[in-house]
């Protein structure tokens, strides 16, 4: 190949695209989704992978809906499987016996909710003496020791990052009463001080609809393997590096 192409990628490196994992539902997929490599050569092969601790089913509830493989990494000590150590979500591709397998490369992490990721920038443990916030920026910095590629945001709520700026939303204190609370700024400075340039393979998904969050995601992870099969060929010289 003289340039990357991504369908003519998947012919060069041999993958079996015989066997599909998925009959995707296509016309239920939203008008603003498309691209054909996608649809074809992409959804066909993908299995979403989610953390068994998850709490909120719907990203499973949506798979099945659209036709997408999913699976829950569960811990069985029976079988040798573990939970995913870190993120709620991550996916593979599968192509005959070919699986490229992104656990404990690429990760998503989910926040159902403005109030949850409020808590996460705000907590406090007076026991522990420690904040929920630095319980979270660790969190972010063993991504960052155990050399993941890709970590992704997956914030369920608003449309933009500056959304994050004096948004209000009900809070319910130790009282068990509910109060109207304001973010003042403290998410989307907690936002923009973990994606500076030093921490490059961070980013943020943001949406309150749930489809097309839904998509974003699912869209994200087509565009980061097509990335890494462009690498693969070049490492190959399959193409010439820009």
């Amino acid at each position: 190949m003289k340039r990357f192409d991504y369908s003519v990628a998947i012919n060069e490196l041999k993958l079996g695209k015989d066997k599909t994992l998925n009959e995707i539902n296509y016309d239920e997929i939203p008008t603003w989704v498309r691209g054909e490599d996608f649809f074809n050569l992409f959804l066909p092969y993908l299995k979403i992978v989610g953390d068994s601790r998850e709490q909120d089913k719907w990203i499973e509830t949506a798979c099945a809906y659209y036709g997408i493989a999913f699976e829950w990494a569960i811990k069985d000590t029976k079988k040798g499987t573990e939970n995913l150590k870190e993120g709620d979500y991550t996916f593979q591709m599968v192509f005959g016996n070919k699986v490229y397998d992104y656990t404990g490369v690429v990760a998503y992490e989910r926040k159902g909710s403005i109030a949850e990721f409020y808590g996460n920038c705000t907590g406090y443990d007076k026991e522990k003496k420690t904040s929920d916030r630095d319980r979270i920026k660790r969190e972010f910095d063993r991504f960052g020791d155990k050399h993941y590629k890709k970590v992704t945001l997956l914030l369920q709520f608003g449309e933009k990052l500056t959304d994050l700026i004096d948004m209000q939303f009900q809070f319910r204190g130790h009282n068990g009463n509910y109060t109207t609370k304001n973010t003042h700024y403290t998410m989307y400075s907690a936002v923009m001080s973990w994606r500076q340039p030093n921490n490059k393979d961070f980013d943020i998904l943001q949406s309150g609809n749930k489809m097309k969050l839904f998509w974003l995601f699912v869209q994200d992870m087509y565009y980061y393997f097509r990335n890494e099969i462009r690498i693969e060929c070049e490492n190959k010289d399959l193409i010439k590096g820009d």
